[in-house]
């Protein structure tokens, strides 16, 4: 058992529980002295320990140091140095490596990821740890992306019970719907025009200490190293760095404070004297019954949707008006191409899904989450392209240990869908179909009664017979088991619990 390692942990938990629940009931306070916990030996360990068992460590930045090399020379004497700069003032970040990483299913577009140095990669995350905590207990619960224990099949389910009307009639079926259109946000360029000077000015509403402040500024400035040539940042957050996530999180979470009368569980700052989201909900019927709009974001880092109750006017009114609002705040603008206003009976795709309203002659309006047919393709051209000709070689064991993970992948994550078992059945089928064909380029010469000894019966289930090379066999998407997502399966952080709480 490593006991320094633990004790470092125990140590960094105990840190970021106090700085959560300070933050929880002082929303309006700063927390004046951190640079103390930050450059302690045991935040430093803790920040390598992260870095360092992450994939990414064996990715140089500018300087070549990889995790490796810095083990090989000694953890100890590195985290010496860099504690040592800190204190003395002499630290500086250094610029980011960009790489150029293709955009999936955009033939021709790029993505810019910056690479620190493992040095700052470090001291970014020994930042994380203790800004993360502070905000953590600030953001709104509409907000997903980058958050610990959240995640895209939360969001989407969030959306579905909000748009999904409680209201019924005689004959118990649903005859109106809660929000009738939808604001599809689409931020053109985010991560790279957020304004510097905006997100220090959030950062300092909760953080007084002006070294971590004058630390996270230099972050922002160090620049990138593009093929041997410097390039400044003005704006943006450089996609890649430990820190970047939580810093876009901080500056977008203006999203939903615009929409704090209908999110907020008291947007006065008095204490409600119902319980957590019952008064907002409270708030939201209230309005809709004065035959006000009331707009609900959903947002997922930077995507996001916001629910309108009103009327298509009203949708293209909050449209412009939330353009002006991101244009003035952020320096953000919206893409006038991608965001667009939709009907919820036609249904429109958020974070690889698609979500529509539809009429069941059973209960009314049913909103659902569905795969969308472009995804299903995607998959179909996978697999064709796994058992193409240009791949006519090796043993159907091999074949398998290729395709089972893309299967197990794709089926886990669609699998809270609705109709996601049809879909999963038909996939079957065409990978089966597809194995059957691969088989005849591989084996030309045998007949059809050989190739079919190749389908044998499943090790999980006898009576089903499948394509098998001893104890490895197709992995079947319709048994995955299907189901709708539960909220209450979402993880909670670990500093957002006391000593005394269950899994503390």
């Amino acid at each position: 058992m490593d006991t320094d390692h633990r004790a470092d942990e125990t140590w960094v938990l105990g840190v970021q529980r106090k700085l959560y629940q300070w933050s929880k009931a002082n929303p309006d306070d700063q927390w004046r002295d951190m640079w103390g916990w930050f450059t302690d030996p045991r935040m430093l360990r803790s920040a390598w320990r992260r870095v360092s068992a992450n994939k990414g460590g064996r990715t140089a930045g500018v300087d070549g140091m990889t995790v490796g090399r810095i083990r090989k020379r000694g953890e100890d004497r590195f985290l010496a140095g860099l504690q040592a700069e800190l204190r003395s003032g002499a630290y500086r970040p250094s610029p980011a490596r960009r790489k150029l990483i293709p955009k999936a299913g955009k033939p021709g577009q790029f993505r810019a990821l910056g690479i620190p140095t493992i040095r700052d990669r470090v001291v970014q995350s020994a930042a994380k740890i203790l800004l993360e905590p502070i905000f953590e207990a600030q953001f709104y619960h509409v907000s997903y992306g980058f958050r610990p224990g959240r995640s895209t099949h939360g969001a989407l389910e969030h959306i579905r019970r909000a748009a999904q009307s409680h209201k019924r009639g005689n004959d118990t079926r649903r005859y109106r719907m809660s929000y009738p259109w939808v604001i599809e946000g689409d931020i053109k360029g985010c991560f790279d025009n957020i304004n510097h000077h905006y997100l220090m000015e959030r950062l300092r509403k909760r953080i007084a200490d002006q070294r971590i402040i004058r630390l996270i500024g230099q972050f922002l400035k160090s620049g990138v190293l593009a093929e041997d040539q410097f390039f400044r940042t003005q704006v943006g957050t450089p996609q890649g760095g430990i820190i970047s996530p939580l810093l876009a999180n901080i500056a977008l979470s203006a999203i939903e404070e615009r929409y704090k009368r209908w999110v907020h569980p008291d947007p006065t700052g008095r204490v409600s004297r119902q319980p957590m989201l019952l008064a907002a909900s409270a708030r939201r019927r209230w309005d809709r019954q004065a035959g006000h709009c009331v707009y609900f974001p959903v947002r997922y880092a930077d995507d996001f949707v916001v629910l309108v109750s009103g009327t298509q006017e009203d949708a293209i009114a909050e449209k412009s008006a939330l353009a002006k609002y991101l244009r003035e705040t952020l320096g953000l603008e919206l893409s006038p191409e991608k965001t667009k206003i939709s009907a919820m009976t036609d249904g429109f795709e958020f974070l690889g899904f698609r979500f529509v309203v539809q009429w069941d002659k059973r209960y009314g309006y049913c909103a659902r989450v569905q795969i969308p047919k472009s995804k299903s393709r995607d998959l179909r051209r996978k697999v064709k392209e796994c058992t193409g000709r240009s791949n006519a070689r090796g043993t159907l064991g091999a074949k398998l240990q290729e395709l089972n993970p893309i299967l197990r992948g794709w089926a886990n994550y669609f699998r809270f869908c609705f109709g996601a078992s049809r879909v999963f059945t038909s996939l079957d089928w065409y990978t089966g179909d597809r194995l059957w064909r691969w088989q005849r380029k591989v084996r030309p010469n045998a007949n059809a009664s050989e190739i079919a000894k190749g389908r044998q019966r499943s090790s999980r289930r006898p009576t089903v017979r499948l394509w098998r090379d001893g104890p490895i066999e197709q992995y079947m998407l319709a048994w995955t088991p299907v189901c709708r997502f539960r909220l209450a399966w979402m993880g909670t952080p670990h500093f957002a619990m006391s000593s005394g709480e269950p899994d503390a």
